[in-house]
């Protein structure tokens, strides 16, 4: 039991020896103390964090793992932190000829068409007045004119204690004045704290990860194989790393408004930017990789490191000691 705190890779070359150690320091009784055994374990998990010496490319990889780790663990606590998200009501009886309308988990839509001969001002108005009575805390109604690129519109904002609405209505959409509401949950107390908590382990996991990794091909019969195959991944997961923390530093420190876009988990785990990062990057649609693209890469990625990992076995002379 107290070996299991070393790594395999000192277990299978210094096994025999690490036995002897303990057992002279067993001595006659064969008990080891209690200050012996911890310091031990303290050894063996000294050894697990030392990267190779010497090996100025395995320490940049432990490195990139130990991000991308970080990275990884703050996309996993920050979807655990949805699971307290609000669920969404139905918007649609705040408009008077509803039309199409979704809802999702972290996402509720509905649009409709205004009535002829109806002045928009006074329709936007009406449209606030059911939400009222509905509970909800509306503001005032905005006017934009298009200089903020969004079509010349009527909108204002309506939120309850859990949910937050857009609500817009266009002079001129396809053809006849329409408004349409868009909402989001806000976020729990808990959805930072186990943001914080997944980046803490998701960096000592991925620290650990990388040690291993490069520890395991250093002593492999064949280390470049394994190497190229370990760049190439994590090259494949870089760009969805860091275009997730972008995006959850957005969803985290945007004021007002936030925006359906920036919602870093709106269709379930999400691994990579949101549309809105990417647009505010000049990168939306129309680019060479979509959302949904970067949510693919690393899972290519990750697979490659796996192979990487099964292909670097230890050569003989690492296997000597059982």
């Amino acid at each position: 039991m107290l070996l299991a705190a070393y790594p395999a890779r000192l277990r299978r070359k210094h096994g025999a020896e690490l036995i002897e150690t303990m057992a002279e320091m067993a001595g006659p009784g064969g008990r080891v103390t209690r200050g012996e055994r911890q310091q031990l374990v303290l050894d063996g998990l000294r050894e697990r964090f030392r990267p190779p010496t010497r090996r100025p490319l395995a320490v940049v990889a432990a490195v990139l793992a130990l991000l991308i780790g970080g990275a990884f663990g703050a996309a996993v606590g920050s979807w655990l932190g949805t699971l307290g998200y609000a669920d969404l009501p139905d918007v649609r009886s705040a408009l008077a000829q509803p039309g199409v309308s979704s809802n999702s988990n972290h996402y509720v839509y509905a649009d409709g068409t205004v009535p002829a001969g109806t002045d928009l001002r006074r329709a936007v108005e009406a449209t606030s007045q059911r939400l009222a009575a509905d509970g909800w805390t509306t503001g005032p109604v905005i006017s934009g004119d298009g200089s903020d690129g969004v079509l010349a519109n009527l909108h204002f904002a309506a939120e309850n204690a859990d949910v937050r609405l857009d609500v817009y209505a266009y002079p001129d959409a396809g053809g006849q004045p329409a408004i349409t509401i868009a909402g989001w949950p806000k976020r729990p107390a808990s959805y930072l704290p186990l943001t914080v908590a997944g980046v803490l382990l998701g960096l000592l996991a991925g620290w650990l990860i990388g040690v291993a990794l490069s520890h395991r091909i250093q002593a492999a019969r064949r280390p470049k194989l394994s190497s190229l195959l370990t760049a190439t991944g994590l090259l494949l997961v870089i760009p969805s790393a860091i275009g997730f923390l972008a995006s959850l530093v957005r969803y985290l420190t945007i004021a007002d408004p936030l925006g359906t876009g920036e919602l870093v988990h709106a269709q379930g785990f999400a691994f990579g930017p949101t549309i809105d990062l990417l647009r505010a990057l000049d990168l939306g649609e129309g680019w060479y990789l979509t959302p949904s693209d970067f949510q693919q890469l690393p899972l290519f990625g990750f697979a490659l490191i796996a192979i990487a990992a099964i292909l670097a076995r230890p050569n003989r002379e690492h296997r000597a000691v059982a």
